[in-house]
């Protein structure tokens, strides 16, 4: 059994607990009491945002990467960017894409627009024209795409409905006419042309390479003679129309391997008009032999099987004959010449190609 303890002792005991506790929470108060009063020391900052009112101009203003809405500055959202691909209906495409079609695409992979389209206004809006009549062919907003949306039948028929065709047609610089000798070549023979004919014919269309070969489609179309037979004429002009066919294939792709050819091949859009489509010498004149400015064209479109009968053309069509006394016979054999024609009409763009917007360097235009 232990000894009782001494009451002086544990007196002592009691007093240094008690001192311990006290010193404990003196500590504690003076240590809570600055922080709280640091803490309440510090000002309370509120992010306030700025306001503004459109109502008024000089009130209208935010900071910067931010505007006005519901008279309240806020952050401008993140732009929206669109990926290669993508639509750009409602929204901007990525750097380095442009928008074409209502698609982002790579620059590089953009038919651009030709230079002579942009430069020349008469040839942008025969382009225009017949995008817009070839559209009136179409039911679906989707076939509506371009000058090279019709097929080769609706513009044949397109041309029988309209008679300014022709005028419009006259619009594209590079425009050449073939002609023929009465009565070739003959369908069931195949005798014509002798080697040094189509050698001449060869040499006269290759003044139009360049265009032929940048044209984006390629009209042929074919006149039916005025005299003779109608049906032997209707086969006279689709015989003329694949010699011209073939004479362009001669040129298109001269000195290209046969393995190149797909990757260069340009549409050939061919149809020929009836006798009841005929263009008399004074129109022919106006129409093929002049720009519509009224001068000459570049190179001379009238290409024959011979230099005779390209001077002895050339002639009556500037003033040898008068091309409207209907009477004579000169006009007649002239009239029955311009209809022995297979008309070749290089368009080098179809109104659908990429524009890039204009620019305007704010810095350079300022006075």
């Amino acid at each position: 059994m232990s000894a009782p303890r001494d009451p002086a002792t544990l007196m002592m005991l009691v007093l240094t607990v008690a001192m311990a506790v006290a010193v404990a929470s003196v500590v504690y108060l003076v240590t809570y009491d600055t922080d709280l009063s640091l803490e309440q020391a510090q000002p309370q900052v509120r992010a306030v945002a700025p306001t503004c009112d459109l109502s008024r101009p000089a009130t209208a203003t935010c900071p910067p990467k931010q505007y006005c809405r519901l008279n309240t500055c806020v952050p401008v959202p993140p732009e929206a960017l669109c990926g290669e691909g993508d639509s750009c209906r409602d929204c901007e495409c990525a750097d380095g894409l442009v928008c074409h079609h209502l698609r982002c695409v790579s620059p590089a992979s953009v038919d651009r627009t030709p230079l002579v389209c942009e430069e020349n206004e008469a040839l942008a809006d025969a382009v225009k024209a017949l995008a817009f009549k070839c559209a009136t062919r179409k039911t679906s907003v989707d076939d509506i795409v371009s000058a090279g949306a019709c097929t080769t039948a609706e513009w044949e028929q397109l041309a029988l409905e309209d008679e300014k065709f022709d005028l419009l047609l006259s619009a594209f610089p590079d425009r050449f006419a073939v002609h023929f000798p009465s009565g070739q070549p003959q369908v069931k023979r195949k005798d014509w042309p002798p080697p040094e004919v189509l050698e001449h014919y060869r040499d006269q269309v290759r003044r139009f390479a360049g265009p032929l070969r940048a044209a984006k489609q390629i009209f042929v179309i074919g006149r039916a003679s005025p005299d003779g037979d109608v049906e032997a004429n209707h086969w006279l002009a689709l015989a003329r129309i694949k010699f011209v066919e073939n004479l362009l294939d001669l040129v298109l792709y001269e000195g290209i391997p046969e393995t190149e050819r797909d990757r260069r091949r340009v549409r050939i859009r061919s149809f020929g008009l009836p006798t009841t489509r005929t263009i008399e010498p004074a129109r022919y004149r106006q129409t093929y032999l002049t720009d519509p400015s009224g001068r000459p064209p570049a190179v001379d479109p009238l290409v024959t099987a011979d230099p005779a009968s390209a001077r002895e053309l050339r002639a009556a069509l500037d003033g040898a004959i008068d091309l409207h006394d209907r009477t004579t016979p000169a006009w007649q054999a002239l009239f029955s010449a311009v209809n022995r024609v297979v008309f070749v009409i290089p368009i080098p763009c179809l109104g659908d190609e990429y524009k890039p917007p204009i620019s305007v360097d704010l810095a350079e235009a300022a006075p």
